[in-house]
């Protein structure tokens, strides 16, 4: 499952890219971080999360939130928290996240949930 994880935030970053809305950062620890910076406000990041041991072959346990990109890095460099674990950065919970969410390794099927909170990555 953590390579499928990987693959489906990859192809959502490389989507966005090319379009141009966001930049993909990944991190892969017990579970993998994909954040993507969008574009047009540099200033937020949207945080999603891949949880392997909680995924299936047919589809990725996934949870979602939006998070001030400076805050983060300011917190992250402080070495206090793991990557991921930024909490105090979250400026929205996205309710169609809530508690996390299965979802098949379908990149469309991602990115239409993450812009129902963010319209600009449409």
């Amino acid at each position: 499952m953590r390579e499928a994880i990987t693959q489906l935030f990859q192809a959502v970053g490389k989507d966005y890219s090319d379009r141009g809305v966001a930049q993909l950062e990944l991190h892969q620890g017990h579970d993998i971080h994909a954040f993507y910076r969008l574009s047009k406000s540099p200033s937020k990041v949207i945080h999603v999360q891949g949880y392997p041991g909680m995924s299936s072959p047919e589809q990725a346990r996934v949870w979602a939130r939006m998070m001030d990109y400076d805050k983060m890095m300011q917190i992250r460099t402080s070495e206090t928290v793991s990557v991921g674990n930024e909490h105090e950065a979250t400026t929205q919970i996205f309710s169609n996240f809530e508690s996390g969410i299965l979802i098949p390794y379908d990149a469309k099927v991602l990115e239409d949930k993450l812009a129902e909170n963010v319209p600009e990555l449409k």
